[in-house]
């Protein structure tokens, strides 16, 4: 009974005119951000952020919109995969193999209307999940203590560094340079200033807006500036949606078994929807009847909406260990994280407790906007396409002038101007070389956490590291640090064998 009635104060405070406002503003320009190839929800939140600190916003405010944003997202990245043959993001990567088939055939509205269906049901399984099971999870964060949170933090580089589809040095080097980025300032423990050349605006460290604007938003624009003259090979939407219903009743079972997929991913921390994606994808492959494989690549349209079921119960889920443990698994969870942070709201199981009423009225949110990108992706779904046109030239300079413009506002300082620019040329850099960015921008949201963890786990314990194994869950996480390294290895040796 205690849920039910704070769901229905979340529901409440969901339903306020700025609540709304704020989820319709995040679901469009969400809608906008996953269209456009290489404009991820991780961008668009960082260009938000000055919105809630310029305009003061309450905290259950700023979540909505940024939620609303990432899921919103999520939902049209698949718009790009299916007309253009180029996945908005990579969380979608699988949605092309049959989608731009189908649209080659003239039906691509069906296409997107079935993904809309069934990308609605993966968020509705997410949110049912969250609504549930919020307050277990908190529970179980409540009894860990540093020792357990190292333990935690570990597993989450380890899934990090084996989970990604790139090589696995490069994905490490990427995590060290985050973790490096993580501990420039004043050290607490020893009084001294880190790597900060004397430079004042380094003493508290590198401002995570500075951080995550220059990685995700200049280097972005870096990238439209070398691409701006790509050709477009964009598919019109010519077929009328008709037979939605049945046709939908008929995938259900593919559909719910995709959405179970995503959530088990979506709750592991590290995996990211890019892995529900192909997971998915795979799982459904397997499991045609023979000779009905052959089809998957070419239309199939199994093919189509598994992964875009996945993709949106994985990414709705992923919230679980973020707001019940404090624990992001994605860049754009982490940016997320570090938004939450500087409002001064630590996610986790204290906020769980203390301040329940912010993470229900998220919760009630994602009912209403789900159910907004599904009106929104079968109503007007033949206007969305046009942004995909809209050439480099356009956004690039849009996009500098609104990075510019919020870390002055926030910093009011020219050289955290250069060292954001510094940044994005560098993160450019990484790109063009082939780098992931997810594992560099965990490293820097984690890498405080896991410091000031285990110095407090060193000092209770006396200096014993035995005391990192002594409670179960510290066992239990460690074996799996351990589990996912052997696994790793294992994998890595039969590949190489097989060359």
């Amino acid at each position: 009974m205690e849920s039910v009635h704070l769901f229905l104060q979340g529901l409440a405070t969901a339903a306020m005119p700025i609540n709304l406002l704020m989820l319709v503003v995040g679901v469009f320009l969400g809608m906008i951000v996953g269209a456009i190839p290489g404009i991820s929800a991780a961008i668009g939140i960082a260009l938000m952020l000055p919105v809630t600190y310029t305009f003061g916003l309450a905290p259950e405010t700023a979540l909505i919109l940024y939620a609303a944003i990432y899921y919103g997202a999520k939902y049209s990245c698949r718009i790009s995969a299916i007309l253009n043959d180029i996945p908005g993001d990579v969380s979608s990567f699988s949605t092309r193999n049959d989608g731009y088939p189908l649209a080659l055939t003239g039906s691509a509205g069906k296409a997107l209307a079935l993904t809309a269906v069934s990308s609605f049901v993966g968020g509705t399984a997410a949110i049912l999940l969250l609504t549930f099971t919020t307050r277990f999870f908190a529970d179980i964060g409540s009894s860990f203590g540093p020792p357990e949170y190292v333990a935690l933090i570990a597993f989450v580089f380890v899934l990090v560094l084996t989970l990604s589809s790139t090589l696995f040095t490069k994905n490490l080097i990427s995590l060290c340079i985050g973790l490096m980025l993580s501990v420039v300032g004043l050290d607490w423990g020893t009084g001294a200033f880190r790597y900060t050349s004397n430079i004042p605006e380094l003493y508290d460290g590198i401002d995570f807006m500075i951080v995550v604007i220059g990685v995700f938003a200049l280097s972005e624009t870096f990238m439209l500036m070398e691409n701006q003259q790509t050709e477009t090979k964009l598919q019109a939407i010519r077929d009328k949606v008709q037979g939605l219903v049945p046709e939908c009743w008929r995938l259900k079972w593919a559909c719910l078994r995709s959405s179970m997929v995503g959530l088990l991913i979506g709750i592991l921390p590290g995996s990211g929807t890019y892995v529900a994606n192909i997971a998915a994808y795979r799982f459904e492959e397997k499991l045609s009847a023979k000779g009905e494989e052959s089809a998957f690549g070419k239309g199939n349209l199994r093919g189509l909406i598994a992964p875009e079921a996945a993709n949106s119960a994985c990414a709705l889920g992923a919230f679980l260990p973020l707001m019940a443990l404090g624990i992001p698994g994605s860049a754009t969870t982490a940016v997320l994280h570090g938004a939450l942070l500087q409002m001064n709201i630590d996610p986790g199981p204290g906020l769980c407790r203390a301040h329940p009423e912010i993470i229900w009225a998220m919760i009630a949110s994602m009912y209403l906007g789900n159910l907004l990108l599904l009106v929104i992706n079968i109503k007007l779904i033949r206007y969305f396409p046009k942004l995909l046109t809209i050439p480099g030239w356009v956004l690039m300079p849009m996009i500098v002038v609104v990075s510019f413009v919020s870390v002055y506002a926030v910093s009011q300082s020219l050289i955290s101007l250069s060292i954001m620019v510094l940044i994005g040329i560098f993160a450019y850099g990484l790109r063009k070389f082939d780098y992931p960015l997810a594992p560099l921008i965990l490293g820097y949201v984690l890498g405080k956490p896991f410091e000031d963890n285990f110095r407090l786990a060193l000092t209770i314990s006396g200096g014993d590291i035995g005391k990192f194994l002594q409670s179960p869950a510290a066992q239990l996480l460690w074996s799996s640090v351990l589990l996912a390294i052997v696994v790793k290895g294992v994998v890595r040796f039969k590949s190489r064998s097989f060359q």
